[in-house]
């Protein structure tokens, strides 16, 4: 197998403020006070040190309720598509960061968009990348993606994409042993090196983290470097 360049999307891809799985599960929510009052709640309980993966997870948990009828893949992954498309349309993305997945395939590395979100939210970005002609239909087969796993049956959080566990999906993503992913990384790219890319950044000793107001204070590892897209693709490709 090539060796794997590794993606966030949320904030790395993507420009910060422009959190998929938000946008798309307010949207289909039943009540989005209720939804609101459960995010503020998570929003405190980070505050307050709780854990991050376990906060988070029981968030998403409680958003997938409060989506009712529409928690069903399907429509999750429209919804997903139409706010993906309108990220596109605003240019709510970095250009420079689509030229160098590009650019990253067409030197013949194996893509990982690995997110949080849930795995159709993943899906429904690669495609709308394609349709609206950023990447090629070659580029978009040289693409795995990565999120959370839910039984949208019993509405329930089977695998939740987060941090360390970020390294479990994708090594089953590729079906390849986690103590292996290692080995087979070329390059990792995210924006949250404490939180929820703390796990895929730790994968290669090329692991960059995309700079923004909110991890420009975060003491980052050695291995990472804290810079721009296009730095990157000048320096570091």
């Amino acid at each position: 197998m090539n060796l794997l360049r590794i993606y966030d999307i949320d904030g790395t891809i993507t420009k910060p403020g422009n959190d998929l799985w938000y946008l798309t599960t307010r949207s289909l929510s039943s009540n989005p006070s209720l939804f609101d009052n459960y995010v503020e709640l998570w929003k405190k309980s980070m505050k307050n040190g709780e854990s991050p993966y376990e906060a988070s997870k029981l968030m998403m948990q409680k958003g997938i309720e409060c989506m009712g009828e529409n928690s069903n893949p399907s429509r999750i992954k429209q919804r997903a598509r139409e706010v993906c498309e309108e990220i596109i349309q605003n240019n709510q993305y970095y250009s420079a960061a689509i030229t160098h997945i590009c650019a990253s395939i067409d030197a013949n590395f194996k893509i990982v968009f690995s997110t949080t979100n849930y795995r159709e939210g993943a899906e429904a970005f690669v495609e709308i990348l394609v349709e609206s002609g950023l990447l090629k239909d070659y580029h978009q087969e040289q693409i795995i993606t990565s999120g959370t796993i839910v039984d949208w049956q019993m509405v329930s959080v089977t695998h939740f994409n987060m941090g360390e566990d970020k390294n479990i999906g994708i090594s089953k993503a590729l079906n390849i042993p986690i103590d292996q992913l290692s080995n087979q990384t070329n390059a990792v790219y995210g924006d949250d090196p404490k939180g929820n890319d703390v796990g895929i950044l730790s994968l290669s000793s090329k692991a960059f983290v995309i700079a923004n107001p909110k991890n420009s204070e975060v003491s980052i590892p050695a291995n990472m470097i804290r810079t721009s897209w296009e730095d990157i693709l000048e320096n570091y490709f």
